[in-house]
């Protein structure tokens, strides 16, 4: 999974992720663009199960230490669009 983020994100913390209110944990900062900067990481058959019965995903930036932004994504369809990857 490859996420681009807006630039001025702090780049220690990574990018976390919840669906449906659990943690399932983060991905580090690769590099930034003039478009943003981009997180990856290969999904563990785990995660994407939890992708797949999922309603809701958080993906979680900061912009301090403290100061986390939560940024909402429905799962609605993900199952249909991921099974048309393979």
């Amino acid at each position: 999974m490859r996420v681009v983020v807006p630039l001025g994100v702090l780049l220690p913390t990574g990018l976390g992720l919840k669906i449906d209110g659990e943690d399932v944990g983060n991905a580090p900062f690769l590099k930034c663009g003039k478009r943003g900067c981009v997180a990856e990481v290969v999904l563990q058959d785990e995660v994407i199960a939890k992708l797949k019965k999922g309603e809701n995903a958080i993906f979680i930036v900061f912009d301090t230490p403290e100061a986390g932004i939560g940024i909402p994504v429905s799962l609605q369809g993900f199952t249909n669009a991921f099974s048309e990857l393979k």
